[in-house]
């Protein structure tokens, strides 16, 4: 009995992430076709008028761009904004209403500048002009989403039933499953094997 109710739950939240992770999709995509660039910016979404002051490697062969405001003076500093470092975001052409150019993840923002790691594929070669004019853009966070699904999938995946009380619910979200009772043969708790 309890075996069934655990799988109702599981099956129930992971139904209910995914609703959540799609309206987080659709109010992003929302904001991109109604709201003005400038709107986006005030509300801190958006950073406008970036250009690239420096370029390298990082771990794993991810290119490292950071970005910093236009001088448009002495010290260019970014506007106000809600980013913070592990943000996805969305790498666009200033000058055009056109196509998303890269995605990648920021790992470093300070009050005059932002850092983002691109992945560095053999089909996608990001090249990045240092006099031109680029916007970045905050998208739906996958990376937490994947790390709520996991695991919901994990409980969904185990043979037999869960014994009472074994804790392994905290385990597997936590991502251990170090608890004494912990076993990935749920069959043998059963059978008293």
């Amino acid at each position: 009995m309890a075996s069934a109710a655990v799988e109702s739950f599981v099956t129930k939240q992971l139904d209910l992430l995914e609703l959540e992770r799609d309206a987080e999709v659709e109010e992003r995509r929302s904001w991109q076709e109604n709201i003005s660039l400038k709107e986006l910016q005030s509300r801190g979404v958006c950073l406008l008028k970036l250009q690239v002051s420096s370029q390298c490697t990082g771990l794993y062969g991810r290119l490292l761009v950071t970005f910093e405001p236009r001088r448009c003076g002495s010290a260019a500093a970014l506007p106000s904004n809600s980013f913070t470092s592990g943000d996805i975001v969305g790498l666009y052409d200033a000058a055009s209403e056109g196509g998303q150019l890269a995605t990648g993840i920021l790992t470093r923002i300070t009050q005059k500048s932002a850092t983002v790691a691109f992945d560095e594929s053999h089909d996608f070669q990001l090249s990045l002009d240092r006099e031109h004019s680029y916007r970045l853009l905050k998208l739906a966070n996958d990376v937490t989403y994947k790390r709520l699904k996991k695991p919901g999938g994990i409980l969904q995946r185990l043979p037999g039933r869960l014994p009472e009380r074994s804790g392994f619910f905290c385990a597997v979200s936590e991502g251990t499953c170090h608890h004494p009772r912990a076993s990935w043969h749920w069959e043998n708790h059963d059978s008293g094997g």
